[in-house]
């Protein structure tokens, strides 16, 4: 079985540092109140900026080492491997590539190994179906929505104040990774012991 993993906000608890530092950002940097869609993951969508005032996010806080593997995510990740190939497909990349590295530096530090990696991938669809992807574990409820309804069965790992998503048979919605490894373990896309 084919596993993809999305990285911030699933294995990286660093969508919690990006979410409070646009806050700030806004508030702060830009004397303003332009939130628009408080439940959206992506800062792009999330304010009523400007390209300017998006860059300006992008440059100072993007290029973040202030976050860490989120609990358990090595435990089950570890217990995945066994029977199923594991990749990473991640937006992650597509504003600098010193993203990129810091994301490999962090997983190296965190004893944390995937089989293949995309980064840069803002649009993940095409690259889930092209790679027969059976299972997409994401923080964004649009992809897990869009992959759930092509027939990708989809874990929505949701972050506090994110958009809640009716579940289907293809799509649960889960907020640590305990629930991630019991939902596999009782779909039997993990085999073995956990701990």
């Amino acid at each position: 079985m084919k596993i993809a993993v999305d990285l911030d906000g699933v294995v990286f608890n660093s969508e919690m540092y990006f979410m409070a530092a646009a806050e700030i950002y806004d508030a702060g940097v830009l004397g303003k109140n332009s939130l628009v869609k408080p439940e959206e993951p992506r800062v792009q969508k999330k304010y009523r900026w400007s390209e300017e005032e998006l860059q300006g996010y992008i440059s100072r806080f993007s290029i973040s080492t202030q976050f860490d593997i989120m609990p358990c995510a090595k435990t089950v990740i570890d217990a995945m491997k066994a029977g199923n190939e594991l990749y990473v497909i991640s937006a992650r990349g597509q504003f600098d590539p010193a993203e990129i590295e810091i994301a490999q530096q962090k997983l190296r530090e965190g004893g944390i190994c995937f089989d293949r990696y995309f980064f840069g991938h803002l649009d993940k669809t095409e690259t889930v179906l092209s790679n027969g992807i059976d299972v997409m574990i994401d923080d964004r409820y649009d992809v897990c929505e869009e992959l759930s309804q092509r027939g990708v069965f989809c874990l929505y790992f949701r972050m506090a104040g994110r958009k809640s998503v009716p579940e289907t048979e293809n799509l649960k919605t889960v907020n640590n990774w305990g629930e991630i490894y019991r939902i596999l373990k009782n779909k039997n896309i993990i085999r073995g012991d956990c701990l």
